[in-house]
């Protein structure tokens, strides 16, 4: 019996091969479809994009990178305004199935051979939780376990591995959506803070310009200020050379009066005392005018320090740039100057 049942393996294993080879070809083909046309390697994590076409969910993201709009498939070149991504779980099963069929042809003939009687493995014993053949399933080592039909066996272990499949599958899909909301607010925080720093350079600038164009303004004024006072005391020394040659002339005048006699002494004495009564009135109002003329300074001091305060105040309030502390209004000025 033993000659007969390897010649029958040997049949077996043969007509196994011939179906085997078709099955190869056809599993080309169902390679090529649950491809992807990125990687060209088995789908990873299959999703849809908006066109239909399906990719690795690395792969698309990979290959839109940071673009925030405009994300064109790479298949058809079709663009959409947003970033859909949908899994797509029918193409993840066909996935699983070819990845099955690739291995189940290409793991040699003799494995689906038992060791023992090479015998096809056409049983399945629950107890020992394997693949036996029709001898083994009525031999002394078996024949008090549960044995099924290695057909009937498959499809209740796949049964079972879907019901562990189908939770998995879920929460997938609820981390790539998840993933998507992430990446979306992680592209939304980066253009809030790139807009941020773009207005806050941009008000810096507004705040730059103004201040040059004050500053040029200030000394503009500041100019024209310097050339007054320049000729106003040029004016002043003027007088002052004037009332010094006068004041001169008067002490002259009373110096010879004093050395005179007596009589020569009390002429035109009136006159004399008149002259200097007007020297005296002349010298004292200069005194009074160069008090005046410093006070005035002052006061012009004071306005400009206001003037630029109140600038600086209106450059806050239009450009939105936190403003200094000003501490000095122009009665706390003044009330310092005039201490």
């Amino acid at each position: 019996m033993a000659p007969k049942r390897k010649r029958g393996a040997r049949a077996e294993s043969a007509r196994t091969s011939m179906r085997n080879m078709a099955a190869a070809n056809h599993l080309q083909s169902l390679k090529e479809e649950a491809s992807c046309s990125i990687c060209l390697e088995y789908f990873t994590d299959p999703v849809f994009v908006e066109c239909g076409h399906t990719f690795c969910l690395s792969c698309i993201t990979r290959c839109w990178g940071a673009l925030q709009t405009d994300f064109a498939c790479p298949q058809c070149r079709k663009t959409s305004q947003n970033k859909t991504l949908r899994p797509n779980i029918q193409m993840a099963n066909v996935v699983e199935i070819a990845k099955q069929l690739q291995v189940s042809i290409a793991t040699p003939q003799k494995e689906n051979l038992c060791r023992e009687h090479e015998e096809n493995l056409k049983m399945f014993c629950e107890d020992d939780q394997e693949p036996i053949c029709v001898v083994c399933s009525v031999s002394r080592n078996h024949k008090p376990h549960t044995v099924l039909p290695i057909l009937e066996a498959v499809q209740e272990y796949k049964e079972k591995f879907q019901r562990c499949l189908d939770p998995l599958k879920k929460k997938l899909e609820d981390i790539l959506e998840l993933h998507q909301k992430e990446e979306m607010k992680l592209k939304q925080l980066e253009a809030k803070f790139k807009r941020q720093r773009e207005r806050i350079a941009n008000e810096f600038e507004k705040l730059k310009q103004f201040l040059e164009k004050e500053n040029s303004c200030y000394l503009k004024n500041l100019e024209e200020e310097e050339n007054n006072n320049l000729q106003s005391i040029k004016e002043t020394v003027t007088k002052l050379e004037e009332q010094e040659s006068d004041l001169r002339s008067q002490i002259t005048e009373i110096e010879s009066k004093c050395k005179q006699q007596d009589v020569e002494l009390l002429k035109d004495v009136k006159s004399t005392l008149s002259r200097y009564e007007n020297m005296k009135a002349q010298v004292e109002s200069y005194g009074t005018f160069k008090r005046k003329e410093e006070k005035i300074e002052e006061e012009e001091e004071v306005d400009l320090q206001i003037k630029i305060i109140k600038s600086l105040e209106c450059t806050n309030q239009g450009l939105r740039v936190q403003k200094p502390q000003l501490q000095y209004t122009k009665k706390t000025l003044k009330s310092q100057i005039d201490l």
